[in-house]
């Protein structure tokens, strides 16, 4: 009960004696403490902030936001994020017994004061791409929908050149669209139904020469897949002295002019 009522530090204002005889050694030591001066005041006491009195003595304290040092005089400022539980997502700053967080650039402190939410650089309408905006940390970048290809502003999109880089089987010429090709014929020819060949070369002037392998190692079958592929061919000429002219040489052992141009 004494100990609870009495004020720290204990083992100065707090005693236990054996006997009503020994009372009378303390007798000094309570008039020190209850009539003595103010030792903050009457000795240099080297406290750094304040010094607070007791009863013949006297000890250091420190503002808030400080904790007194191993010497008992100096303060050192509190370093609340250094036990690890501040809760900041990004950054804790210690203040005077306290912290706060703060976010990396490129973000903004959430209302829960610990939690960072990246700043939406396409919300602020002013980025100018043709196509897609998006954020990235301290700003953001534009980006073209699939089959275009960003320019050299780097907000302008341009349609790819699939021509390029497909294998579009385009027998005379490819030509690229918006995401996309299409097979074209010199003039004077159709695009057939295969969206890749082209029609009779009516106004062509070429002299064709087919060779063609006729040895038995064809085999029967093969060689006639082969006569079906020369006349497919041959049908889509306009075959005329002034126009097309065809020859026809077939080889095994030896070499054979089946008809010349």
């Amino acid at each position: 009960s004494l100990r609870a009522m009495a004020s720290p530090p204990l083992e100065e204002h707090v005693f236990l004696v054996e006997s009503f005889e020994l009372i009378q050694q303390f007798g000094k030591q309570f008039q020190d403490k209850l009539c003595g001066a103010d030792m903050c005041v009457e000795q240099e006491h080297g406290c750094q902030h304040s010094c607070v009195s007791t009863p013949g003595s006297f000890y250091c304290e420190c503002n808030p936001g400080y904790k007194l040092n191993v010497d008992g005089k100096t303060c050192s400022p509190i370093d609340a994020c250094a036990d690890g539980r501040h809760g900041c997502q990004h950054q804790c700053v210690s203040t005077r017994g306290s912290y706060l967080c703060r976010c990396r650039a490129g973000y903004y402190l959430n209302q829960d004061k610990r939690s960072c939410t990246m700043i939406d650089y396409c919300s602020f309408g002013n980025h100018s791409c043709q196509h897609e905006c998006v954020s990235i940390p301290n700003g953001h970048y534009c980006r073209c929908r699939s089959g275009f290809t960003l320019q050299p502003d780097s907000r302008s999109c341009r349609a790819t050149d699939l021509c390029n880089g497909v294998d579009h089987g385009c027998e005379f010429k490819c030509v690229s669209t918006e995401g996309s090709y299409r097979c074209v014929c010199p003039e004077g020819q159709q695009l057939q139904a295969d969206g890749k060949a082209c029609s009779k070369c009516g106004a062509g002037h070429v002299d064709l020469v087919m060779v063609i392998d006729g040895s038995k190692s064809v085999r029967p079958q093969n060689f006639e897949l082969v006569k079906q592929f020369v006349n497919r061919i041959v049908d889509l000429l306009e075959v005329s002295p002034h126009g097309t002219q065809v020859g026809l040489v077939q080889y095994s052992s030896r070499v054979r002019t089946e008809f010349p141009l």
